[in-house]
């Protein structure tokens, strides 16, 4: 008795289905919508290629002042000059205003010491997300190298 039927592989399968899914959508494989068609924002921070807007989030700011935000990561941001870190990604808190250029940086210290703690291109701002009224703003990144006694001896190599 020999081996049974050959079953056909699942994922050239699913990549048929999500084919025909594409194609009954009519190709549209990106699309963006505005909830509010009246009062359009429009906001524009960062240097050239940080990615602003990367990542988006609604707050509410109840302490100081009352007003709504918009947290904005840009995780390709140029770092705040510190003499050890190029480009750390960053955070900006934009009003909700008709103005394009009123995005502010949010003020997040976080010390390169290249012996110990290296924050060079850490993506600071990859994902921001909010509490809700009068809550915390919670502010991820994706990658920081602590550099331990065994590490100061190694070359590092990224690709």
């Amino acid at each position: 008795m020999g081996p049974g039927p050959s079953r056909a592989p699942r994922a050239p399968r699913l990549m048929l289905c999500a084919l025909a899914l594409m194609v009954a959508a009519g190709g549209c494989v990106v699309s963006a919508f505005n909830l509010d068609t009246r009062f359009l924002v429009v906001k524009e921070a960062g240097n050239p290629g940080s990615l602003f807007g990367y990542s988006v989030a609604l707050h509410r700011q109840t302490e100081r002042q009352q007003r709504y935000l918009l947290l904005a990561g840009a995780p390709r941001e140029l770092a705040v000059p510190d003499g050890y870190t190029n480009r750390t990604g960053a955070v900006y808190l934009c009003p909700l205003t008709a103005h394009k250029d009123d995005c502010e940086r949010m003020n997040i210290t976080v010390k390169s010491d290249p012996g110990h703690h290296i924050i060079e291109d850490m993506w600071l701002g990859v994902t921001v997300a909010s509490q809700g009224p009068a809550g915390r703003v919670l502010v991820l990144l994706s990658e920081t190298i602590t550099v331990t006694k065994r590490m100061q001896y190694l070359h590092f190599l990224r690709t």
